[in-house]
């Protein structure tokens, strides 16, 4: 290993505790502030924003597939080969991905809110 792929993994993973360290005592400083404050500790079960989230990721992930699959079908029945078709086809479905978890999501807050 050399000392720039040492120094790249140490930096890396000092980054990712870094991130990791704020995120947890961002989060504990406010819960202390919740429960300091007199408000009801049933706060911290809301957050189901995770699922949301991963609903949101998953819909993307399949955008960007599919956005690949369609380019490398184009490149290769049209016998085109360059970086344009494979990149429109990615961002077309990404945008088309993201439309459609758009409205699933909105479908899904009405639901909540009856």
């Amino acid at each position: 290993m050399e000392v720039t792929s040492a120094a790249l993994f140490i930096s890396i993973s000092l980054v990712v505790f870094g991130i990791a360290y704020y995120f947890f005592t961002t989060r504990h400083k406010e819960r202390m502030a919740i429960i300091e404050t007199g408000q009801s500790p049933d706060l911290f079960k809301k957050q189901g924003q995770w699922l949301y989230f991963l609903l949101t990721l998953g819909i993307i992930s399949i955008g960007i597939a599919l956005g690949i699959l369609t380019g490398a079908v184009l490149e290769h029945l049209f016998n085109l080969h360059g970086f344009w078709i494979m990149s429109i086809s990615i961002f077309l479905f990404l945008g088309l991905s993201l439309i459609c978890c758009y409205f699933i999501l909105k479908s899904k807050f009405r639901k909540e809110d009856n």
